[in-house]
């Protein structure tokens, strides 16, 4: 049944589809004024693939002719004009959905704002192509989970030095730990099991066992005055942590505290999935987290949007992408993903990069 005649749709999501952006499509940016004056996309939103309109083939092609790309640039846009026409010559997309299946309305919305003929055949007998947690599960199509890939981004931050690292961890995080020590055996864990974030973190730092041994010494000679400022522990340079969501804003601001810049803390994604409010990612300030590109752009523009269905409907949005990519016949594409960069092969797994983000206000700011 076309889409088109379904007659509850009423209201559509508007899907946070702007600029993400590699720094190899940053650099292919060019604006058009002409095309800013009848609201149509300029060359860098077209590296989105997210709508479709046989105008983005006369802005490629404008850019192509305009002689400002260099020549790496230059085979991209050919690449990109290439799937386009792919894209917008397939007369039909199919789909093939159970009815009432999880996800089954963002699918729906989603294939409105992608602008293609999409049809979708309602199959009772259809078994699920999408898990039920889109997030910590693979998707049909990918090479790894978003999680997975979540700590492929932090292993690559972990190895740009020889620091000890200390990974502090939620049971429910424990199997993740160990795609960090494929990389890195310097590599202390501590779950998190305690009921005061303060306590805890200053245990793990040393602060509690910088303040026995400053009792100890104290009490050799109890007349003296002594100046006492408790120090952290300095055999580690990296704190990775590995929370359930509800526990970042507690446990970021008590490590902080006894550790103040001592330490760089790198944390993983499920330090997004309960923030409402882009304002709120400051309670993690200068700390790290894989943030796609595309995020950052959002927030610089939408200080309003609630992150905590943002990395869900990213992640449905690039498997309902991997599913038109196939059909028409794309061999390869690079692009500028919700939840990160994606590099598409017709004869492979698709794969993710999810950039680390330091978290300030300069994120806040275009």
């Amino acid at each position: 049944m076309i889409l088109k005649k379904y007659k509850y749709l009423v209201h559509f999501i508007t899907l946070i589809i702007l600029a993400s952006c590699s720094s190899t499509s940053k650099n292919l940016y060019v604006e058009s004024i002409e095309s800013q004056e009848h609201g149509a996309k300029d060359f860098q939103e077209i590296f989105n693939y997210q709508n479709y309109s046989i105008n983005d083939l006369e802005i490629i092609q404008r850019t192509i002719d305009s002689d400002v790309l260099n020549q790496g640039q230059l085979k991209e846009a050919k690449l990109l004009k290439n799937n386009y026409q792919k894209i917008l010559s397939k007369k039909k997309y199919y789909l093939e959905l159970k009815p009432n299946q999880q996800y089954s309305k963002e699918i729906i919305e989603l294939i409105y704002k992608f602008n293609l003929p999409i049809n979708i055949s309602w199959n009772e007998k259809k078994q699920l192509s999408l898990p039920k947690n889109l997030l910590s599960k693979k998707v049909n199509g990918f090479c790894l989970s978003l999680y997975d890939e979540a700590i492929l981004s932090m292993n690559e931050a972990i190895n740009q030095n020889s620091d000890q690292i200390l990974v502090v961890y939620s049971k429910e995080y424990a199997s993740f730990i160990e795609g960090l020590k494929q990389k890195n055996s310097s590599l202390i864990a501590v779950e998190y099991n305690a009921a005061n974030f303060q306590e805890f973190s200053s245990q793990i730092l040393g602060i509690n066992f910088s303040e026995k041994r400053f009792k100890k010494i104290s009490s050799l000679n109890p007349n003296q005055d002594l100046n006492f400022a408790p120090r952290p522990r300095s055999d580690i340079g990296k704190v990775v942590i590995l929370l359930k969501p509800q526990d970042y804003k507690s446990m970021i601001p008590a490590l902080r505290y006894h550790g103040g810049s001592n330490f760089e803390y790198l944390n993983f994604i499920s330090s997004l999935e309960d923030v409402y409010s882009p304002l709120q990612l400051l309670d993690y300030e200068d700390s790290w987290a894989p943030i796609s590109n595309y995020l950052v752009t959002k927030v610089q523009k939408d200080e309003s949007i609630s992150l905590e269905k943002f990395l869900e409907l990213g992640t449905l949005n690039e498997w309902l992408l991997v599913q038109v990519l196939k059909q028409a016949g794309v061999q390869s594409a690079k692009v500028n993903g919700v939840t990160g960069s994606i590099l598409y092969k017709s004869n492979s797994c698709t794969k993710r990069n999810i950039p680390m983000q330091k978290i300030s206000s300069d994120l806040f700011s275009s």
